[in-house]
């Protein structure tokens, strides 16, 4: 195995030029090096000492710095607001280990179809902010979409809006330590005993991640107590694929039936 350069910058100007290296690459929780060919790594960049491990909690917005980890988010998040949806997507998300070690930016950058994060970040309309050959701040959906944002550049912090929702996540799982097959997040907002705005993703379908529009469509404006889990169930038409999924059918038909039910809880939230 050839030896790998590491560096140690301690600030945003050093590390915007060695991102943009070849063959160069960021390393924070180092989780996902382990998904990585190493081969065809020249260096790592260490993070440690760039102030990127920070939450910054206003009446308007929460700004998460790129290495935080999910065990840092929901300790912060806990203090003000434990029914967070970021709370409810990352408290089970993978072992306390790993939560302490995952980082957001990392986990953005990656974005496994097992992820418990990006579902609620796609949700709240989150924006990254980028340090690099591509600099500034882009709708975490177009961060997605376009693979050349993710070239030599890195991600510095995520931001929210830190809006008032009813929320809730739901992972299908097989036994307690498995990655979820799909999730979902549901996030409502009521008045007046109708549903006013809804926002439900799901993540782990064949395009990645989904959203429920025609489910979205049909909750608006739509009074509390007639919500039909029946008709959330039947306009769930998700794809799936993959060598994890034995029966695409099948996984559609559970993914509806515990959509209606997590609406449910929401409401209850």
């Amino acid at each position: 195995m050839k030896e790998l350069n590491w560096y140690y910058p301690e600030t945003l100007a050093d590390t915007a030029k060695l991102v943009q290296q070849k063959n160069v690459f960021p390393h924070g929780g180092g989780t996902g090096l382990l998904l990585r060919k190493l081969s065809a790594v020249d260096g790592l960049i260490e993070l440690s000492q760039l102030p990127l491990q920070r939450i910054k909690i206003t009446g308007d917005f929460i700004e998460i710095g790129g290495i935080c980890t999910y065990g840092d988010v929901i300790s912060e998040l806990m203090k003000t607001d434990p029914e967070h949806i970021l709370v409810k997507c990352l408290h089970h998300s993978a072992n306390t280990p790993l939560r302490n070690r995952i980082t957001i930016g990392g986990s953005i950058a990656m974005f496994p179809p097992w992820s418990d994060l990006m579902g609620a970040l796609i949700a709240l309309d989150a924006e990254v902010k980028l340090l690099g050959k591509n600099s500034g701040d882009f709708p975490i959906s177009e961060y997605i979409k376009d693979k050349n944002l993710h070239s030599e550049s890195l991600i510095t912090s995520v931001k929210i809006q830190n809006l008032p929702w009813r929320s809730a996540h739901y992972r299908e799982i097989r036994t307690k330590s498995d990655m979820p097959i799909f999730n979902h997040t549901v996030l409502l907002k009521t008045a007046d005993g109708r549903i006013d705005d809804s926002r439900l993703i799901t993540v782990g379908t064949a395009s990645k991640f989904t959203r429920l529009s025609e489910v979205e469509e049909y909750l608006m404006n739509r009074r509390i107590e007639t919500i039909n889990p029946s008709e959330i169930e039947k306009r769930v038409r998700l794809k799936f694929s993959g060598s994890r999924i034995d029966d695409p059918e099948y996984v559609n038909l559970k993914a509806g039936i515990e959509l209606g039910r997590l609406i449910q809880k929401a409401l209850r939230s």
